[in-house]
């Protein structure tokens, strides 16, 4: 309390009463005064956040100078004022335009974050406690050499946010991109090659450095040369990170340089060449003695653009796939019909004697089409421009009915193997379209009864050969250089039942090309709206036949005991799943579904047991195989999880590294078509537990050995089950991360035990299987959505 000043109190009473004795008072009330005029309200005290979700800063100002001064505002989700923030970041970077040849580029004034650490200092952050901040650098931005400020020159000021708690909760980081100039005025150009929305496409979101720095703006701000060291540029650092690792083709730029969002530069890949970007790719070019580059040494960027013009990079990066669009569009293998029937009709057939009452045959109408969409008036099996044309065929609705269903191989540079590659069947031919007729299928199931009544699907796979100038077709024979000068054509899924062909699709949506294609690389016709995915199909299967150094790596193969312990070797000796350079001279797929014709639950995993992954005898042999299996269900999340049999090992190049989250099951999925409750009764998934006993492997030097028991993948015979939930749900939740010694990693069996626990179960035979699984009663879409952060 303030102390009391006795002198002037004493005064003020003496004086009061010496005036109450002069007053001459009659002691009586006077009369009120007229009213006065209504107050001015008083000012509400200032509302100020106590929580927070997110912070959304604003810039107000910036003063540039020796001791540059930012001041901006806080608020949060609610639009209230956050005030008693202390953890920023400031980044100020400046736009040099490019001499010579040279690329526009970022330089970095500053970098400073509060509270002060060994990595940045802290200037003065001051907090007005009304939601409002101001700043002053510690650096005078001003006295950086590699850039000179000027009224019209773009900067950039990064303010990085969050980090800390806002009530109870403590808010995730942000950075707010702010361009402007110093003359107040709006900048004219800022650079911007990729956005967010070209990394997302692939990643879930970009965190780095601790998560602190989310925006590509950011990276690019700070990531420059007279920051960090050569391999640390952005331009580097991003290509050395991706190209040749990432699902799409090597040479497609455009995966990555497109125009989505406000990529305003995204073409500066082919109009603006440099020595730095050129050779983070063409790493065997020697700019400075000039080595494999045919224009000699160059010591600056002031040439390049002379002979790499722009259209010339365009053709020399893309033709690989924008060339082949042209070419495809040379042929089109038309299905015009295709339909189940109750018996065969084609002699050779009937001849056969394989029909029953409980099988059926599938009578497929195709026309060979030119780029106009005009009937070429050509039988299909007696074209000699196709180097393969093959038909894969299943029926039996959403889960199939067969393993590989069966495969119509017109043209084929398959292995003869009775069952696997049969000779086509003409049914029919007139006006340009050839009838073939493929079976028996089996229209009975163990698990889905009869078969009669559902749908079959049907996409081709083809090649054909051209002339070099890729303008006219040309005999497969004749040709040289078959996949030199050939197109891989354009594929189409269709649905069909005993009427015919079906104008809408039966199937639920679960994936969709465009998803897909957006880490895989896709190409998108304007014509008709189609776009086709990307699927190298030869990453997983090669040709091991004429391929020795991948002998025993596909459909024909096996370990073999090289050293003669009685135990068969590990087999590593994997193809690479790295993609290729070329775009869409592998097989592309237009709806994402395909696989299912041979990628079902009806299909057993035998490569992993050929090539010794997993074996008889290994305690986690069967959950192993389940992690493994070709169904698309289970494959597609186990192989993007790393968790098959044959990934996860030190070195091995099957590994996958995924570039989002696991858990962000929309990523692939349309809609909610992950919720748990469309495996409910849906078909067990089949195993060959014993398909090595009698294997005693083959030469691996002799690529066309016939001798022993030659185990063909399609000799797998169904003898124990797996539930489909917990198959589904084992290939992402199945495995640990590895342990110190482990050369794969192993089989988290609290997981298995939780899944038995409820039904599901692992191995058991034909008659044991009950499908009880009870997943969905817990994992609802609700839980689904929940546990894995999609709310």
């Amino acid at each position: 309390m303030k102390p009391l000043n006795f002198k002037v109190a004493t005064l003020a009473a003496m004086l009061a009463t010496a005036l109450t004795g002069c007053s001459g008072d009659d002691g009586q009330d006077g009369k009120d005064g007229t009213p006065g005029e209504p107050g001015q309200p008083g000012n509400p005290g200032l509302i100020v956040a106590d929580s927070a979700k997110s912070l959304e800063v604003t810039v107000t100002d910036i003063a540039l100078g020796e001791h540059t001064q930012v001041n901006f505002s806080v608020v949060n989700e609610q639009d209230l004022p956050v005030a008693g923030l202390d953890k920023f970041g400031f980044l100020l970077s400046g736009l040099e335009l490019g001499q010579d040849g040279d690329a526009n580029a970022w330089k970095l004034l500053a970098s400073e974050s509060c509270p002060a650490s060994k990595y940045s200092g802290c200037g003065t952050l001051v907090d007005n406690k009304d939601g409002t901040y101001s700043y002053q650098f510690d650096r005078d931005v001003t006295a950086e050499s590699a850039f000179t400020i000027a009224d019209d020159k773009s900067l950039r000021l990064v303010v990085r946010s969050g980090g800390e708690e806002v009530g109870s909760t403590e808010v995730a980081y942000a950075n707010l991109i702010h361009d402007f100039r110093p003359d107040g005025n709006t900048p004219s150009y800022s650079k911007n090659v990729v956005t967010e929305e070209n990394c997302v496409s692939c990643h879930d979101d970009l965190a780095f450095h601790g998560g602190k720095y989310t925006e590509v703006e950011t990276c690019v701000a700070c990531h420059a040369d007279n920051k960090v060291g050569e391999e640390a540029l952005f331009t580097n650092l991003a290509h050395r990170l991706h190209i040749g690792k990432i699902a799409a083709p090597v040479g497609g730029c455009d995966n990555c340089h497109n125009e989505a969002g406000e990529a305003s530069d995204f073409a500066n890949w082919k109009r603006v060449p440099t020595i730095a970007s050129c050779a983070t790719c063409h790493a065997d070019v020697d700019f400075k003695t000039g080595a494999n580059h045919v224009g000699g040494p160059r010591e600056d960027n002031s040439a390049c653009a002379v002979c790499h013009s722009e259209a010339m990079i365009e053709t020399n990066h893309l033709s690989t796939y924008q060339g082949q669009i042209s070419r495809r569009e040379n042929v089109h293998l038309t299905v015009t019909d295709a339909r189940m029937v109750a018996a065969p009709q084609a002699q050779a057939n009937i001849d056969a004697g394989l029909d029953t009452d409980q099988t059926g045959y599938v009578q497929l109408t195709v026309d060979i089409r030119d780029r106009d969409g005009q009937s070429m008036n050509l039988q299909l099996d007696k074209a000699d421009f196709f180097y393969y044309s093959e038909f894969y065929i299943n029926w039996g609705g959403h889960d199939m009915g067969m393993e590989r269903g069966k495969i119509l191989r017109v043209f084929t540079n398959k292995e003869l193997y009775p069952g696997y590659v049969d000779t086509p069947i003409v049914l029919n031919y007139e006006n340009g379209e050839t009838t073939f007729e493929i079976g028996p299928f089996e229209l009975t199931d163990t698990f889905d009864g009869d078969l009669t009544d559902s749908y079959g699907m049907v996409t081709p796979r083809i090649w054909f050969c051209m002339d070099a100038q890729g303008e006219k077709l040309e005999s497969c024979k004749e040709t040289s250089s078959v996949w030199g000068q050939g197109a891989a054509g354009f594929n189409w899924l269709h649905f069909f039942d005993e009427q015919g062909m079906l104008s809408e699709r039966p199937r639920r949506q679960v994936v969709t090309n465009e998803k897909c294609g957006s880490c895989h690389g896709m190409t998108e016709r304007d014509s008709d709206g189609m776009a086709q995915m990307t699927l190298n199909c030869r990453s997983c299967h090669p040709v091991t036949k004429t391929d020795s150094a991948f002998f025993g790596t596909t459909c024909a193969s096996g370990s073999i005991d090289k050293d003669g312990d009685g135990q068969l070797d590990e087999q590593i000796m994997l193809k690479s799943l790295r993609p290729r350079g070329e775009r869409d001279w592998t097989t592309a797929s237009n709806a994402g579904e395909e696989c299912l014709a041979c990628h079902n639950a009806n299909n057993p995993p035998t490569q992993v047991i050929r090539d010794a992954h997993t074996k008889q005898g290994d305690a986690d042999y069967v959950e192993q195989l389940t992690m493994s299996h070709p169904d698309h269900k289970v494959w597609i999340h186990a192989m993007h999880a790393n968790n098959r049999a044959n990934q996860g090992g030190e070195g091995w190049v099957r590994n996958v590294a995924y570039s989002a989250d696991l858990a962000n099951c929309v990523k692939c999925h349309e809609g909610d078509s992950f919720d748990a409750k469309y495996l409910v009764g849906r078909k067990p998934l089949a195993l060959d537990l014993d398909y090595m006993d009698s294997y005693d492997g083959l030469d691996p030097d002799n690529g066309k050995d016939t001798s022993g028991n030659k185990r063909y993948a399609v000799d797998a015979k169904a003898d124990a089950y797996v539930s489909p939930t917990a198959a589904v749900c084992l290939s992402c939740h199945g495995k640990r991360a590895p342990e110190a010694g482990e050369d794969r990693r192993q089989v988290r069996k609290e997981v298995v035990a939780h899944m038995k626990q409820n039904g599901a179960q692992f191995g058991v035979t034909e008659g044991e299987y009950t499908g009880e699984e009870s997943c969905a009663v817990c994992h609802n879409l609700d839980n689904l959505k929940s546990v894995h952060g999609l709310n």
